[in-house]
């Protein structure tokens, strides 16, 4: 059976005593929309999202809908292990009441794709930049960039020693722009990595140039040549993509929510006043049938 997935949920009671990471594990699923068919989906999508929070399902997911290319949402559903994702699988086939939404989600959710994809991805603590930070500051963020990277194959490590050249020049620049890498674990043609930047405005893309020079002289130019060296040959392709947080198809904790409630839990809009028959704009009163013999 299918899943709807997600990621990075409500951890911060959970670590009180220690800084918060991202999830060790994330499942996602990746949809391609068919055109005009972004807001059925959304209303699907909210759909099995109140009735996995009704099921009280034992993961949080976030949506991202697409800013740039082709119309398309990722669900990231978020993970402390490999297990966790079995256990969570396992839970939706012994709730009945949810295994029938997620059933009705798939059949209608069918109709309004051109295409989906399924990746597992593993946490890389060791290539990300200020994991915590994106840990913390999730909920106030709006946009997330997203870069997936394939490689040729068994160019791991030449790859990852380029990325900790990178990811050392944060450090020295202080950046305060996360970037947080996942290795794809399955479901991608060859070994492939994915690079998350949250944003809270997309002011923070204005800032890019000026932020990536001076990367680059914190790298230095021979490190910054060998680096770009290096991505070019272990590369195979690489595509970027701009999402924004979608609420409406997202569960998250409560403790997740509370950091801006009016944002991922807003109050549905008001209904509109009834206006006294006459006025401008109102309905028409209704004609009175003919009296019966």
């Amino acid at each position: 059976m299918r899943r709807w997935l997600l990621w990075l949920g409500a951890a911060a009671a959970a670590f009180a005593q220690a800084p918060p990471e991202p999830p060790k594990v994330l499942r996602i699923a990746r949809y391609s929309l068919r055109p005009g068919r972004s807001a059925a989906q959304e209303r699907i999508g909210g759909i099995l999202a109140r009735a996995m929070g009704r099921a009280k399902y034992p993961a949080n997911f976030i949506a991202l809908s697409s800013v740039s290319g082709e119309a398309g949402v990722w669900i990231i559903e978020s993970h402390d292990s490999f297990a966790s994702v079995e256990s969570a699988d396992a839970f939706v086939d012994n709730t009945p009441a949810l295994k029938w939404s997620v059933g009705q989600f798939e059949a209608q959710n069918g109709e309004l794709v051109s295409g989906e994809r399924r990746l597992l991805a593993a946490y890389r603590k060791d290539l990300s930049y200020r994991g915590e930070q994106l840990a913390q500051g999730l909920p106030k963020m709006r946009y997330v960039s997203v870069v997936m990277v394939r490689l040729h194959p068994s160019r791991d490590a030449d790859f990852t020693e380029a990325v900790k050249v990178v990811t050392g020049a944060y450090e020295k620049i202080n950046s305060d722009q996360p970037m947080v890498v996942y290795q794809v674990v399955s479901g991608s043609p060859g070994p492939a990595f994915l690079f998350l930047s949250p944003m809270i405005s997309l002011k923070t893309m204005d800032e890019a140039p000026t932020r990536g020079l001076a990367i680059r002289e914190a790298m230095g130019e021979a490190n910054a040549a060998a680096v770009l060296k290096t991505s070019a040959e272990v590369t195979a392709s690489s595509e970027s993509f701009l999402f924004t947080l979608n609420p409406r198809m997202s569960y998250v904790s409560k403790e997740f929510a509370a950091a801006d409630p009016e944002f991922w839990t807003p109050k549905p809009p008001p209904k509109p006043a009834v206006q006294p028959a006459g006025a401008p704009g109102a309905a028409p009163a209704a004609v009175p049938s003919a009296a019966k013999p």
